[in-house]
């Protein structure tokens, strides 16, 4: 109680009790500012920017009107907009500017003015801009409209950025008199992304013509793909009827992936879908997927002619950036197709005359610092023309390189012999699929797909007792998995419904589970491969120094020995026939990497002699006092093999071979195989010399010979071509001024007038036409018994440039075998400026056809064309 009252006396005795002041203070009547004060309103409609004025001529201040008058290279900026011109008027009161240019001597305008916002520029020869509504009109303007000029007489620019137009064309042509154009009354103009108009019409040359649109859409593309409808062509064949082509929709899904779905009908039922898919991201992959799938028709239903067949096609190509993942690479590139598809459905020749087609899907992997490394694929072969399909699904390999467990790391000097002991390691899997195209996607391929495991493991060491000689003993391991083995038994009761009889034969039963083989095989290998050089010299004032010859014979010995008892029984025994002949097999025979040990012991000796001759020629008018190293024959050899342990016909055939090319431009390659025994009486190879049969030291088996040269270098060299692109320009020019007389030419041929490059002296015209002509002969001839067959082909393509603006490509080609011509094909292009005339024309195969286009160059107007064809279906 003392405690509390104690507190609350502290807390009283802070309290002030003396009595208030009573002086009463006065407020200060002092004036300091007589001056009223005055309040600015600012006007909603002014404007909230400096602006910013300026000239390099004369400037003049009305005060009175509050204008400035400017000339010569004037200019104005408010905020984002910049305007130049010749001459400036700005109307300070109403925020205004007037830009005109200035008259020429010749008619036109100077300085016409010029309206800058953002990545928008207009030049006009006047413009009026308010800065208040941000609204402009502008008179005679050009603007640039992605390919496109769009010019107008009348513009008004909305403060939105639209802009709508009146009288105005648009064109693709940057002629100063456009030579076509799309008259357009009235439009609006979308910055950046479109112009939509009422109605328009085409005017050509200057003359309208009855080409009428109802409406105009005119898309501005972006930087970045565009969303949008793919407008199909309209046709015509007589086969199919009337037709849609390529119409559908494009999907820019990302700056990455994209999609276009395409689809075509004709009015006799046929019909063809197609999906094709770009994608690409920078340092990473790109590539592009297609499938497309056909129904066509042909005929007419209830008639003999009448067919319908199902289609389809598939394609995708994968690349990997070499900087995306160091060490590994995936790729792929697959064509694959049912084997109908490009007869009915391709429009390239190449296509129609390819009968095989390959794809791959391959990826590979290393790693750094090791002798590893794994790669795996997935192949495709398919033969067009007789409809077979080859396929390995997946084949996986994984290798160790070659390593040398006993010799040391940094050692100095010749090393120990068994330090040069090799050991590798390899193993492989696969997959296979044989079959025809039409059976692809059943049941019974994958039944009928042969697989494997295999792996080997090599070691071996590698002799030099002399020079140029090796020996090589080695041992090897391999081992195979297989998912089936087969088993021959003798079957005496055997019904063959076929004849209705019992025929006693050999039954083969496969027999289904996981099958391991393997075998421990020792060999041994050497080789004798010496060079033998021979010079012969020139004089020294000859232009051909030095003639020399490399000889380059090799000899080369293998040995395996049979060794059954070092791996699994893999070979049995069956009855063959009922005199009780037995006959040795594989239970693996048939199987992807066969049988991994041999039933008897191998050799084999081999023997090749490979030449080269070559020269040093001093180049005409030479310099520089060296001659030129010149290869006059790239190789000539000879080649054949001994089997020593083998039954009969122990000589392998005979091969030669010569490649060599001529004048640096004709490429020769020749190819020959010789047999040493003679034939049977049904032209079968016997075990028979053919010098014993025939007194002939060998027999001729294929024979072939092939020629690839360019015409137009071998006729012109280098100099003829470079006065070619020279005369190319000139030749453009000549051809426009028609036909002269020879007084003419002369008077216009004047020394040092470059016009005098395409006549002679005499006034006459020099044709040089740019030209290149690449032709190819083959010949091919084979007789394996008494029948000879032999193709003989000529084919020749390139192309001529008549003049600078027209161009002719061909190919075409002649088969000697059947005394014909093969597929040719001719295109004729002429460069209109702004418009582009082909014509393609296939007179003969199953392409005959023939297409007519007019079209204009600019993408944006793609739809712009005339098109006359004759479809190749219509042969069928």
């Amino acid at each position: 109680m003392l405690l509390v009252m104690a507190c609350t006396l502290s807390l009283f005795s802070q309290e002030d009790i003396s009595p208030p002041d009573t002086v009463v203070v006065r407020a200060d009547t002092i004036v300091f500012d007589t001056v009223p004060r005055i309040i600015l309103t600012v006007s909603p409609d002014a404007i909230d920017k400096k602006v910013n004025y300026k000239s390099e001529g004369t400037k003049r201040n009305d005060l009175r009107n509050k204008r400035v008058y400017m000339s010569d290279k004037a200019e104005v900026t408010y905020d984002d907009i910049q305007i130049t011109a010749d001459s400036i008027v700005f109307d300070m009161a109403a925020s205004t500017v007037f830009a005109t240019g200035k008259p020429d001597s010749v008619g036109g305008l100077v300085g016409k003015p010029v309206f800058r916002q953002g990545s928008q520029e207009i030049e006009s020869d006047s413009l009026f801009y308010n800065f208040t509504t941000r609204k402009a009109i502008a008179y005679r303007i050009v603007t640039k409209q992605e390919d496109g000029l769009l010019r107008s007489q009348v513009t008004k620019m909305l403060d939105d950025g639209t802009s709508n137009i009146a009288n105005s064309t648009y064109s693709t042509c940057d002629a100063e008199h456009p030579h076509f154009f799309i008259r357009l009354p009235k439009a609006k103009i979308y910055p950046g992304e479109k112009i939509i108009s009422g109605p328009g019409y085409l005017v050509l040359e200057g003359i309208p013509l009855p080409v009428a649109l109802p409406f105009g859409f005119f898309p501005i593309q972006k930087k970045r793909a565009a969303s949008g409808i793919l407008v199909p062509r309209i046709g015509q064949e007589q086969q199919r009827g009337y037709n849609l082509t390529d119409g559908g929709y494009y999907f820019a899904i990302s700056d990455y992936f994209d999609l276009a779905l395409r689809g075509s009908i004709y009015t006799n039922g046929t019909w063809l879908l197609s999906a094709t898919s770009n994608y690409s991201k920078k340092y990473k992959y790109s590539g592009q997927f297609s499938f497309s799938y056909a129904n066509n028709i042909y005929g007419h239903k209830g008639l003999k002619d009448y067919s319908k067949t199902s289609n389809y096609k598939i394609g995708w190509t994968y690349s990997q950036d070499a900087k995306a993942r160091p060490g590994s690479r995936f790729s792929a590139n697959v064509s694959m197709s049912s084997s109908g598809f490009d007869k009915n459905n391709s429009y390239d020749v190449t296509e129609h005359v390819t009968t095989q087609r390959q794809s791959s899907i391959s990826y590979s992997k290393t790693w750094t610092g090791t002798p590893f490394n794994l790669s795996a694929s997935m192949n495709h072969s398919q033969n067009v023309k007789n409809k077979t399909v080859s396929l390995n699904l997946p084949r996986i390999n994984f290798n160790m390189a070659r390593i040398y467990p006993l010799k040391r790391k940094g050692a100095a000097g010749v090393g120990k012999w068994y330090q040069e002991l090799q050991f590798q390691y390899s193993a492989s899997v696969d997959n296979q699929i044989n079959t025809y195209d039409s059976l692809l996607f059943t049941n019974k391929v994958w039944n009928n797909m042969r697989n494997g495991f295999k792996h080997e493991a090599p070691l071996s060491i590698q002799f030099r007792p002399f020079r140029n000689f090796s020996v090589s003993p080695q041992l090897r391991y391999s081992g195979v998995l297989y998912t089936q083995k087969f088993e021959k038994r003798w079957d005496p009761d055997y019904f063959n419904p076929s004849r209705n009889e019992i025929v006693p034969r050999v039954v083969t039963d496969t027999i289904r589970g996981t099958f391991y083989g393997h075998s421990i095989s020792p060999s041994i290998s050497a080789g004798f491969n010496p060079q033998i050089f021979g010079t012969f010299n020139f004089k020294p004032e000859s232009r051909v120094q030095a003639i020399r010859h490399v000889v380059k014979p090799s000899v080369n010995f293998s040995y395996i020995p049979a060794l059954k008892g070092f791996g699994s029984d893999l070979y049995r025994t069956v009855q063959s026939d009922t005199l009780g002949n037995m006959t040795e097999y594989s239970i693996f025979q048939g199987n992807i990497y066969g049988t991994p040990s041999l039933s008897r012991r191998s050799s084999n000796i081999s023997f090749n002699i490979a030449n080269i001759l070559e020269a040093k020629v001093f180049e005409k008018n030479d310099t520089t006092g060296k001659p030129k190293k010149v290869k006059l024959i790239d190789n000539l050899g000879i080649a054949t093999s001994y089997n020593v342990f083998a039954d009969s016909m122990r000589w392998s055939p005979v091969t030669m071979g010569m490649r060599t090319t001529l004048m640096n431009n004709i490429g020769v390659s020749a190819n020959s195989s010789f047999s040493l025994y003679g034939l049977s009486e049904r032209g079968t190879p016997i075990n028979t010399f053919a010098f014993e049969q025939n007194r002939k030291l060998m027999r001729l088996t294929s024979f072939s010979v092939s020629l690839d040269f360019d015409l137009g270098r071998l006729l012109t060299g280098e100099k003829g071509r470079s006065s070619q692109q020279t005369s190319s320009g000139a030749s453009a020019g000549a051809s426009s001024r028609g036909m002269m007389t020879g007084d003419e030419t002369r008077s216009m041929s004047q020394p040092g007038d470059a016009t005098s490059l395409l006549f002679d002296e005499y006034g006459y015209y020099i044709f040089d036409v740019p030209w290149s002509m690449r032709v190819s002969y083959n010949i091919n001839y084979s007789k394996p018994g008494f029948k000879s067959n032999l193709a003989q082909t000529l084919s020749a393509s390139g192309n001529v440039n008549l003049t600078g603006k027209t161009a002719i490509t061909y190919t075409t080609g002649y088969d000697f075998s059947h005394k014909e011509i093969t597929m040719t094909q001719i295109g004729i292009t002429r460069d209109l400026h702004c418009w582009v005339m082909s014509f393609n024309w296939v007179p003969n195969g199953s392409m005959k056809m023939w297409n007519f286009t007019i079209r204009v160059k600019s993408s944006v107007l793609a739809d712009l064309k005339y098109e006359r064809r004759k479809d190749y279906h219509d042969n069928f």
